[in-house]
């Protein structure tokens, strides 16, 4: 029996640190709570940050997406605007002189769809008849009227240059052109 009791003394000096550290019990449980709520922070910082940058990243694609597509428009308007100059030119060679009037013109073409321009917004161009090759270069040939890419329209010069200019100066730029033709 004295074995058992030396057992039995021997076991419970062993738990005694045991037992002595579970007598604070809330000092490891507010360490732990801590450490959890940093560590669930920082992966919802994480979390936040990412989506921040996903959805900055979706911002800049549709930006640019509509940014290709009005280029795109600007470009197939001023692409129209060089076939109808050639359709011109082709007229003034075959006839000897430049298309009476945008009717003309467009059985000339023989395509409605390029006298348009292919914005949604966009209209019927304005041919101004009744000019020759012998001309001021800088004279408006056909126009947009209404300023569809970026505040601007088309323009087709009778030298065979594209601009896009403000409605003021287009408006000065038809003037001049029809004081040219008197």
């Amino acid at each position: 029996m004295a074995r058992s009791r030396s057992n039995f003394s021997e076991q419970s000096r062993l738990k005694k640190p045991v037992a002595a550290r579970r007598a604070n019990p809330h000092g490891g449980t507010i360490i732990n709570i801590l450490v959890a709520v940093i560590f669930f922070g920082l992966i919802a910082l994480g979390i936040w940050w990412v989506m921040k940058t996903v959805g900055e990243t979706g911002q800049q694609y549709t930006e640019a997406m509509i940014k290709t597509r009005y280029n795109a428009l600007t470009v197939k308007c001023q692409t129209n605007l060089r076939a109808i100059g050639q359709n011109i030119n082709m007229y003034a060679i075959s006839n000897d002189s430049f298309p009476p009037s945008t009717e003309a013109l467009e059985q000339w073409s023989g395509n409605s769809q390029l006298f348009r321009c292919p914005d949604p917004n966009g209209q019927k161009y304005i041919y101004i008849p009744g000019q020759n090759g012998s001309m001021p270069p800088e004279n408006i040939l056909l126009y947009e009227p209404n300023p569809v890419h970026d505040g601007r329209c088309s323009v087709l010069r009778l030298g065979g240059q594209l601009e896009l200019l403000t409605p003021e100066e287009l408006k000065i730029a038809v003037t001049r052109t029809l004081k040219s033709l008197r």
